[in-house]
């Protein structure tokens, strides 16, 4: 299976001389790539990154208003494998 990779800034730049505020890249499946361009069109989303960004960072957000000591509840357990499978991370 060949893979999408999220482009970054970052991307070129060699570790030792990138800045400490860089992006980074991640890789994830085509199709699952390409779904998301399908999903995003004349949705606000400039790009599938973007996208990807917004609901990472909605993830997260979640997990750190409802959590103590960083552990997520079984509802969060749930809730955060559903959204991976809908994204096509988990069978």
């Amino acid at each position: 299976m060949e893979d999408s990779e999220i482009r970054s800034e970052a991307a070129a730049t060699p570790p030792s001389k990138a800045p400490k505020d860089t992006k980074v890249t991640v890789k994830i499946p085509r199709p699952l790539y390409n779904k998301i361009q399908i999903l995003i069109d004349d949705s606000g989303f400039n790009s599938p990154t973007d996208f990807i960004v917004y609901v990472l960072r909605d993830l997260v957000g979640e997990h750190e208003a409802g959590t103590r000591e960083g552990e997520f509840s079984p509802d969060e357990l749930r809730s955060i494998k559903r959204k991976l499978r809908n994204l096509g991370y988990l069978d």
